[in-house]
């Protein structure tokens, strides 16, 4: 009986383990369905991007703030992202997406288009809007990019009607939710810095 001590303790402390992991999952599930974010791939699910809840997503602001010879203006922005393409999925998976796609497909290795409108907290060169477009790369570089991604591109920006070019050097992490980039602008010497919550 007391050689079989240590075996029963071991599948007690096997057994607490896993249900305690059990009880992780379930609070993560909970919180994602509280959230209302899809749990499944744009395949299982063609319209999923139609939903009220990706809509609501989509008005929901980044934050910007460009430094330049007179100041800083700050601004609200919100982008579109037209056309993706994966590198890092499955050859099962379509590697082309249009409007929305799920984040692995974005943060495993991607080249995406993006289509954005600032909206300026004070008047910056006589207006409060600008706009935006441009080519963004991602790199995963810990864990397939789930812990941290590099964003390599360039944009060009629209401010009172002038275009500006901009070298894009950045960071993702949280499974892609959570995204800073910083844009230079050689010519103008202006840079910009852009933190994101990325839903699509």
């Amino acid at each position: 009986m007391e050689a079989k001590q240590p075996i029963c303790a071991s599948m007690n402390k096997t057994l607490s383990s896993s249900m305690m992991r059990s009880g992780i999952c379930w609070k993560a599930f909970l919180l994602l369905a509280a959230l209302d974010i899809p749990l499944f791939s744009q395949e299982a699910s063609p319209l999923g991007w139609t939903t009220p809840g990706w809509i609501w997503y989509q008005t929901i602001p980044g934050m910007s703030w460009t430094a330049h010879d007179a100041g800083t203006n700050y601004a609200l922005e919100w982008e579109v992202m037209p056309l993706l393409y994966s590198f890092g999925l499955t050859k099962r998976a379509t590697p082309w997406k249009m409007l929305f796609t799920e984040p692995p497909a974005r943060f495993t290795g991607s080249v995406e288009v993006l289509i954005g409108a600032q909206l300026y907290t004070s008047e910056f060169r006589g207006s409060h809007w600008g706009f935006s477009g441009g080519v963004l790369g991602h790199v995963p570089l810990i864990e397939r990019g789930e812990y941290l991604a590099l964003n390599v591109g360039a944009m060009r920006r629209w401010i009172a009607g002038a275009p500006h070019d901009f070298a894009v050097g950045g960071f993702s992490t949280l499974f892609g939710f959570i995204e800073y980039n910083i844009q230079h602008a050689p010519k103008s010497g202006m840079w910009v810095h852009q933190v994101g919550v990325r839903f699509f």
